[in-house]
């Protein structure tokens, strides 16, 4: 919840001051105390989604997104007072987002000097709530340079709740209902689809030019596998940022059923995979049941882990649970509009599952 401060009553205080200190003091003193009210006024104290108590000016209108995981979900709500972006080595490549994000100035969130030049009235952080080492790290940085940041959840099946936060914390109450309202109606398919039943077999996140890092059961970038009650077939300890380095032997042991190939370009594994003889036994391959995620302007699937996820489950529920394609075609156009402030036309539609 979000939470007003109440206004000091100065008046007796001021007169028992005077008293104490001399008439002569009476003239600073007011001066003093009028400006503690002034402050107070424009200041409200706030519970953030982590639990923490964090004092924000009561009206915000300079906002930035600490990493690239936060930048969509604050475009999406309040894109007017976004002052900039953070630095993300996808920016150049981004398409089908609005041209008012991608003119957006970019700056490097973690250098402090950057950021207290732009001064900014608050910075927003998406995070996973269990991971306490990120929330601290995140204090921090907030404690280093003076300026209040608020952290709101990542978890693929709280997005809704997030924007309800955000729209009382900025103001932008109408928008975030519109952002909400979209994730509860995708919400509301998921559990008609997949009520009563599971996927049968197991997938793969394949990442990196060669398929073999990857999102294991255990990391949060592999929380779309768990939603649509898809079992993951890897089972490893996760590396740095939620994914795992693994071998083929792994993965030819694995021998998953479903691979699902992230990433742009080049960047993806996808033809690979299909030209390797090496990746030729496994049964996804000889299933023709290797998939490119689609990746514009992010990734279905989990980079960033943001609110792009929630196109997975929209894809997803088409794929494994026969939701009727065209229910897909309008719900992925919708998202489009909603979040990234883009007309999705239907010939960019059909190129968003195409590698290229």
């Amino acid at each position: 919840m979000i939470y007003k401060v109440n206004m000091y009553n100065f008046s007796g205080l001021r007169h028992r001051m005077q008293r104490i200190i001399g008439s002569n003091a009476g003239g600073l003193l007011l001066v003093i105390l009028l400006f503690g009210v002034m402050v107070v006024a424009n200041a409200r104290t706030i519970t953030d989604m982590a639990g923490r108590k964090v004092t924000v000016p009561d009206k915000i209108t300079r906002v930035i997104p600490y990493d690239n995981k936060t930048n969509p979900i604050l475009f999406s709500v309040a894109g007017n007072l976004m002052i900039a972006k953070a630095r993300s080595m996808e920016s150049p490549y981004l398409r089908f987002i609005s041209k008012d994000f991608l003119s957006k100035r970019e700056i490097d969130t973690k250098n402090a000097e950057e950021v207290i030049k732009l001064k900014p009235d608050v910075i927003i952080v998406g995070a996973f709530l269990e991971d306490r080492d990120n929330v601290s790290r995140y204090e921090a940085f907030a404690s280093k340079i003076n300026i209040p940041l608020v952290v709101v959840d990542l978890e693929l099946m709280n997005l809704d709740k997030t924007y309800d936060f955000l729209g009382q914390l900025l103001g932008k109450t109408a928008e975030a209902k519109s952002c909400s309202g979209y994730i509860r109606s995708v919400y509301g398919d998921v559990e008609k689809y997949t009520k009563g039943k599971r996927v049968a077999g197991k997938a793969y996140m394949a990442n990196d030019n060669d398929g073999l890092r990857t999102s294991p059961n255990s990391s949060n970038h592999a929380q779309l596998f768990d939603v649509m009650k898809i079992s993951n077939a890897a089972h490893v300890s996760l590396d740095a940022k939620g994914f795992a380095q693994v071998s083929m032997e792994q993965v030819m042991a694995w021998n998953p059923d479903y691979v699902f190939c992230v990433g742009k370009g080049e960047a993806s594994p996808y033809r690979n995979i299909l030209k390797s003889a090496t990746w030729r036994g496994i049964t996804a391959t000889k299933t023709k049941r290797v998939f490119f995620v689609p990746t514009e302007p992010y990734s279905w699937f989990d980079i960033p882990p943001s609110v792009n996820r929630i196109l997975g489950l929209v894809w997803f529920n088409d794929l494994f649970y026969n939701q009727p394609n065209e229910i897909t075609r309008q719900k992925v156009k919708e998202f489009y509009r909603i979040f990234y402030h883009y007309e999705l036309m239907d010939k960019e539609y059909a190129g968003l599952y195409a590698w290229r």
